[in-house]
């Protein structure tokens, strides 16, 4: 009796782990200020030692200048990140780079510069210690969608979609912009329903993109044209779904968590949960405890850097302080 009793323990799985990761977006923003400001989220970040990293892209201002020389800049501090880090393009990195403060590059050089330099080699993370990953661009149909990436963690999947802010460059009067448009939604449409589907036996989802893609007033709705696909194609595979599925963006500067996804009726989609990073005039982190035995998986916290912490009454870098 008491051989098969430790028989059948031996025989059962070893109960998953609890594990942290941290998300930020939207920096380092203004220079030449955010150097130093970066540097503390960095330092915070390795000394934390999480499980992985993912930057919610959008690297720098829309008003800094938009070369190599500053892309690779940041390319330096994401290769100090001593855990994996996972990164998806902002619309700063490439989508606002025609306009004339970022130097009036093209947005396609720019979006091919950023895929060579964030994206080259094997399928890993960025990070000293890098992780394994799947990338879309191994699929013939989609070759050039390296930053479509999705990576599995104790039951739980990840995945990056490529939606930026800047109506996630639908310019309807740029025939250049609203082809690249068109071709990245329909990659987009096709890895959303990809990462559901690699989700299928797992007990939650988690999403990570630049944009807000949600109307504010308006709850449930697209927050413009740019998003018109994305956002009930993420609407139906959420409600089939059924189980938790976590949403993290940048773009606003404003941190949050909440459920803005909504049915037709109007009722709150409750297995969704939308978490925004700091960003922009706060470099913060949101720390995320992920428990793999819990009904409700994962929990995110805001993380004030002591370093970063800022009077709220300092004006914004470039704007004279009120008299």
């Amino acid at each position: 009796m008491k051989t098969a009793l430790c028989l059948l323990l031996f025989a059962l799985p070893a109960a998953a782990e609890p594990f942290e990761f941290l998300v930020m977006g939207c920096m380092p923003y203004y220079f030449p200020g955010d150097a130093a400001r970066f540097e503390h989220v960095i330092e915070a970040a390795n000394a934390a030692a999480p499980a992985f990293s993912v930057h919610c892209g959008d690297v720098k201002s829309g008003r800094v200048r938009n070369d190599d020389a500053s892309l690779l800049r940041v390319k330096a501090w994401f290769d100090r990140f001593e855990q994996p880090l996972f990164y998806v393009p902002g619309d700063n990195e490439w989508t606002d780079s025609h306009t004339p403060a970022a130097g009036g590059f093209d947005p396609l050089e720019r979006l091919a510069f950023v895929r060579r330099l964030f994206y080259s080699g094997e399928a890993r993370s960025l990070g000293r210690s890098s992780l394994p990953l799947e990338r879309q661009s191994a699929q013939a149909d989609y070759a050039d969608y390296v930053e479509h990436q999705r990576w599995q963690r104790d039951g739980l999947v990840f995945a990056t979609l490529h939606v930026v802010g800047s109506n996630n460059n639908r310019r309807e009067d740029n025939a250049a912009a609203m082809a690249e448009f068109a071709a990245r939604d329909r990659a987009v449409q096709a890895w959303l329903g990809e990462s559901f589907a690699a989700a299928a036996d797992a007990k939650a989802l988690a999403l990570f993109l630049q944009a807000n893609p949600f109307d504010e007033i308006k709850h449930g709705e697209p927050r413009g044209s740019g998003f018109v696909n994305f956002v009930p194609a993420l609407r139906e595979q959420v409600k089939r779904y059924g189980k938790p599925v976590y949403l993290f963006h940048a773009d606003s500067h404003y941190f949050r968590i909440d459920k803005p996804l909504t049915s037709s009726t109007g009722r709150t989609i409750e297995n969704f949960t939308r978490i925004e990073t700091f960003g922009g005039l706060n470099l913060h982190l949101i720390r995320v405890q992920v428990d793999p035995e819990s009904a409700e998986p994962l929990r995110a916290f805001p993380w004030l850097l002591e370093k970063n912490r800022v009077d709220p009454e300092t004006p914004p870098p470039g704007k004279p302080a009120a008299k």
